[in-house]
């Protein structure tokens, strides 16, 4: 979060003809693996024909990337909390247009897509970021945490595509997100000595096993002696740049503490500001609170409404009541939740 984002922030409360920085997009809600701890998803194999009506065409996509442009949005991220980007038939064009127009481009990905065709398209297209969920350099771990719907091995295709990428000399910039669970946390110098292993591989970002409600949560999470444990191992990469994780799998998180001022008017130690710099948008084009809250706001559809005239008319009805106060913000774990301390102390 650097201050020049602030700053549009801070002009954005004001002024909803300021738009987002980023466009958070989730193109599909298809996806092609069956993850333990996944909150959902069309469980289908992604070439099987499935019907996806309901989802934006590429037109209705590439006429809204238009729409971010004379916005002055900077970034279209695609991902979202389900869905895998690859299961569109038409992805490959998607990521084409949004390169075309001067979009940065970062894109959330399973990798049960990637080989070396998908190393050199990104490259050849100049693709900015890739997010990988990658939980373990051991393909037996990887497959168990991150089964194929189809029953099929991917592994092998994950590490050839990052060949293909060092082959290449490619500018894509990989980060990993690794959720750490029973199973893999052992494994996690392993993972790190692989990391460190591809040039493109950019970081490793650490990430807590979330409580959805799953009846697997139970089973994977850590108990306090192997959370212990896995401090201890983190211990060991405290000085490796390539790793990333919230400052609580160590002590309580207190990163704000150096940036917060005395709390300004309207402005509660629960004020959520990620909706100025962030625009969530479902498959389906429904406007989304929130790139990790993936509930959606009546009445907001990108269908629907010229997407500069949607922002104007969200600024002006739930947008003001998060920065109020937010009710999900202390169940936030994510790196929102820093950002937007972050920024309540620079206003």
């Amino acid at each position: 979060m650097d201050l020049k984002t602030i700053q549009r922030i801070k002009k954005g409360m004001k002024d909803p003809g300021i738009g987002p920085e980023t466009i958070a997009l989730m193109p599909t809600r298809i996806c092609s693996l069956r993850c333990f701890y996944c909150r959902g998803g069309r469980f289908v194999h992604w070439q099987e024909d499935t019907d996806c009506s309901d989802e934006l065409s590429t037109q209705e996509l590439f006429n809204l990337f238009l729409d971010a442009k004379k916005l002055g949005v900077k970034e279209i991220n695609l991902g979202g909390v389900v869905g895998e980007p690859f299961c569109r038939k038409d992805i490959l064009l998607i990521l084409a247009k949004i390169k075309e127009l001067g979009f940065m481009g970062s894109m959330t990905t399973n990798g049960f897509a990637l080989n070396r065709d998908t190393a050199d398209f990104l490259t050849r297209h100049k693709w900015d970021i890739l997010l990988l969920s990658f939980d373990s350099s051991d393909s037996r771990i990887q497959h168990t945490l991150r089964p194929a719907f189809s029953g099929e091995s991917y592994f092998e295709r994950i590490l050839e595509f990052l060949q293909t990428l060092n082959s290449l000399r490619s500018k894509v910039r990989v980060l990993l997100n690794v959720v750490i669970t029973k199973i893999n946390y052992r494994k996690f110098p392993e993972l790190m000595k692989f990391a460190n292993s591809y040039k493109n591989i950019e970081s490793v970002n650490v990430l807590k096993l979330l409580n959805a409600g799953l009846p697997n949560y139970e089973l994977l999470q850590l108990n306090t002696g192997e959370l212990n444990e896995f401090r201890e191992i983190l211990s060991e990469f405290k000085k490796d740049k390539k790793i990333r994780y919230r400052n609580d799998w160590f002590e309580k998180n207190d990163a704000a503490a150096c940036c917060a001022d005395p709390l300004k008017e309207g402005v509660s130690e629960r004020s959520c500001f990620t909706n100025y710099y962030i625009l969530s948008i479902d498959s389906n084009g429904d406007i989304i609170k929130c790139p990790q809250n993936w509930v959606k706001v009546a009445g907001l559809n990108v269908k629907d409404t010229p997407l500069s005239k949607l922002w104007e008319k969200e600024h002006l009805s739930f947008r003001r009541g998060l920065v109020k106060g937010a009710a999900c913000f202390d169940g936030c774990c994510t790196i929102l939740k820093e950002q937007n301390r972050m920024i309540r102390g620079r206003l």
